[in-house]
């Protein structure tokens, strides 16, 4: 029961205007490429999930595959076109796929929306751009449309290969926390994209050792599509 409930918290974690340049600077735009949604798609996600107690010091681990499926498409409140996603897992017992969680994906102008359990998150900021002599700048908060604490994050890389630990992907965006925590306090999130692919890969840590160092305590979660 215990790892049950775990595996559901942890399926919430699967679910992360033009500028101008002058002289010799090459203005590369993109966009929705990296945030393809399509009725019918089928994607699979290793999940690898890290619960540490400092009390006990010990750790959980949970790991388990996911399947995402684009599942239908309906027209929101707001007139905009948005995609009904299922997660699931595979129950051996009833040989199929059980959905354990079902949240919303759109695009809307310049951004890139993601909307768990009500609470819509800004994935990408559109275009996506890359100047070469001075690389991107772009930040945003993923909470702009709910009254959450702020969460600053920005393009870390674009364009770029990225090996996800279980595939190589070219012409990726990296996205992370503008002032991400590691050391005493870890807080860390990043999150990957593949051009016509969608999200390969994200990391989250949310774990400290304030007791001592052999002392661990919070999560951590790795998700990887699966080739």
């Amino acid at each position: 029961m215990q790892n049950a409930l775990k595996i559901f918290a942890a399926l919430a974690f699967i679910i992360l205007g033009n500028a101008c340049r002058t002289d010799r600077e090459e203005v590369v735009l993109k966009g929705i490429e990296y945030y393809p949604i399509k009725t019918g798609t089928v994607r699979f996600y290793q999940i690898d999930s890290f619960f540490y107690d400092n009390y006990t010091n010990e750790t959980d681990t949970v790991s388990y595959e996911c399947r995402e499926l684009v599942q239908s498409t309906f027209v929101d409140p707001g007139g905009d076109t948005t995609y009904r996603i299922e997660l699931s897992t595979y129950s051996i017992e009833k040989a199929e796929w059980i959905v354990q969680k079902v949240f919303t994906r759109k695009t809307n102008g310049n951004y890139a929306i993601e909307n768990i359990d009500n609470t819509p998150e800004v994935k990408l900021l559109f275009p996506i751009s890359k100047y070469k002599t001075r690389g991107s700048s772009y930040v945003w908060n993923i909470n702009m449309y709910t009254s959450n604490e702020a969460t600053n994050v920005k393009y870390n890389s674009v364009f770029t290969s990225y090996y996800n630990g279980l595939t190589a992907y070219n012409d990726c965006v990296i996205i992370g926390l503008q002032k991400p925590e590691t050391g005493i306090v870890h807080n860390i999130r990043e999150e990957v994209y593949a051009k016509n692919i969608g999200l390969v890969y994200r990391h989250i840590d949310k774990s400290d050792y304030l007791l001592d160092s052999n002392s661990r305590n919070g999560y951590e979660v790795f998700v990887r599509l699966k080739p």
